[in-house]
C-alpha cells in the first residue's frame, strides 16, 4: 500500500528545502555570509533527515516491486548524485572553516553543488511520480 501522506509530506519538505536554497542563494549574493551558512546548514540537516527517516524506508519498500531497468538506473544515479551532494556540502563546510583543503577553492564548488542538489531534488520528484503515479 502506497503511503500518499508520506509521499506528499516528503515532496512538501523537498519544496521547503528548495525554498531554503533560494533564500540562501539570495543571502550569499547579498554578502550575508553567516546567514547563508546558517540557512544552508538547516537545509542540509533537513535533507539528511528526509533521507534517513523518509526516503530510505520508502525506497527500501520497492525491493518487492517490479520496476524497469531504466527506472532502476535512474534510482542509482539519483542515489549516487545525492550522496555526492552531501559529501560536497560537508567538504565545503569543513574547508571554509579551515579544517581540510585538498580539492581547491571551496567557494568555486558552491554553485556546482547547488546546481547538482537541485537536479537531484527534481530527479527525486520524477522518481516519485514514476513509482507512485496513479494510472
Amino acid at each position: 500500500m502506497v503511503n500518499l501522506l508520506g509521499i506528499f509530506g516528503n515532496i512538501s519538505l523537498q519544496f521547503f528545502i528548495f525554498l531554503l536554497l533560494v533564500l540562501s542563494t539570495y543571502a550569499a549574493h547579498s554578502k550575508r555570509t553567516k546567514y547563508h551558512c546558517s540557512v544552508i546548514g538547516i537545509a542540509f540537516f533537513l535533507q539528511l533527515f528526509t533521507i534517513l527517516l523518509i526516503m530510505y524506508p520508502s525506497f527500501s519498500s520497492i525491493t518487492g516491486m517490479s520496476i524497469s531497468n531504466r527506472l532502476l538506473t535512474e534510482l542509482w544515479i539519483h542515489h549516487i548524485a545525492g550522496f555526492l551532494v552531501m559529501l560536497l556540502i560537508i567538504y565545503i563546510n569543513l574547508s571554509v572553516k579551515g579544517y581540510v583543503h585538498f580539492l581547491g577553492d571551496p567557494y568555486r564548488l558552491m554553485k556546482p553543488t547547488l546546481l547538482l542538489w537541485i537536479i537531484v531534488m527534481l530527479g527525486g520528484v520524477f522518481i516519485y511520480i514514476s513509482l507512485y503515479a496513479v494510472g
